[in-house]
């Protein structure tokens, strides 16, 4: 006889639902009562995340201790090689490179340092100053540091190499700016020697002067009166190629030795109507310094330009140590 499904049975003409508790709890059933294995499994768990963590740590730090390592061998071998010893060798101890305001502060400190010593100064740069650079290029290749730091490094080597160029260029052409000196000192010392000239067989200084004068000014015997020599001068001189031609050209009618020069053909006439105004010295000496200081400031431009590519290539390897150090 059948017998109909109880009706407040809920299972009743369907299969057992599975307990998915039961089954998620199977493993921990296995265990006999008062077990304590399910804890032992938590346990290890969590002892795992922890070591891992505690790895994490642990290799964070050694990558600090890297990136502060690199820091500190970069710093010394700037303090020590490339201040203490490059820049010291070129202005002396205690100079800090990034103390001067700007490149045109850098190019009078080099000018007063020249100046000091015109003679030796510009051979030191070469044999004893740059050479320093060259060997803290080689110590900042040498240290051993993570990739991030590849960029930066090689930009600041490449600074150090621009710094030995552009003090190797200055020192090369130094020397004539010594020669370029001695003719504004000659022509003032020659041009005192030909407005005092009291007459009878000229001395070898008024000679030059007198030939230097004729050099400079082409038209001075037409002229009347120093007012003309010195309008003359003033208007020139704001040609780069005549004071060119003044320094070099008409300079070395000042600066030569060896056999004694004859007076031009107009000496006589010229100096009866010039002699006795001398404004044309200060004249010269306006156009000379105009002369020199172009000069130098093409040569301190490329200076400055170094400079400034070396203060910018540390403050990038500060900035990637410091960028570095503080990542977690």
């Amino acid at each position: 006889m059948n017998i109909p499904p109880d009706l407040d049975d809920p299972n009743a003409g369907h299969a057992p639902t599975p307990d998915v508790n039961a089954d998620l709890n199977a493993d921990f059933a296995l265990k006999k009562k008062g077990s304590n294995t399910p804890y032992l499994i938590i346990g290890a768990v969590a002892v795992v995340g922890i070591g891992a963590f505690v790895y994490h740590g642990m290799q964070t730090q050694k990558t600090r201790e890297l990136h502060a390592s690199v820091m500190r061998e970069f710093a010394a071998t700037e303090k020590d090689d490339v201040v203490g010893e490059f820049w010291a060798c070129l202005f002396g101890p205690g100079v800090d490179p990034g103390a001067f305001p700007n490149n045109l502060a850098l190019g009078q400190r080099l000018d007063g340092a020249f100046a000091v010593d015109p003679k030796n100064f510009p051979t030191k740069v070469r044999e004893e100053c740059t050479p320093k650079a060259k060997d803290a290029r080689h110590k900042i290749e040498s240290i051993q540091a993570p990739a991030v730091y590849e960029p930066v490094f090689k930009e600041y080597e490449q600074s150090l190499d621009g710094l030995v160029t552009a003090f190797d260029n200055w020192a090369k052409v130094a020397p004539s700016h010594m020669a370029e000196k001695l003719v504004g000192q000659k022509v003032e010392a020659d041009g005192n020697a030909w407005h005092q000239f009291q007459g009878g067989k000229p001395a070898a200084e008024v000679i030059a002067f007198d030939r230097f004068l004729h050099c400079a000014v082409p038209t001075v015997d037409k002229m009347k009166t120093g007012q003309e020599v010195v309008e003359f001068l003033f208007k020139q001189c704001k040609d780069a190629k005549y004071l060119e031609h003044l320094q070099e050209e008409c300079g070395k009618e000042v600066t030569a030795e060896g056999v004694p020069q004859m007076p031009t053909s107009g000496f006589k006439g010229t100096v009866a109507k010039l002699q006795s105004d001398d404004r044309d010295l200060s004249a010269f000496d306006d156009c000379l310094r105009k002369s020199r200081k172009a000069k130098r400031s093409d040569d301190a431009g490329e200076v400055g330009k170094a400079w400034l590519a070396y203060m910018e290539a540390g403050r990038k390897v500060r900035e990637a140590g410091k960028e570095a150090l503080s990542e977690k």
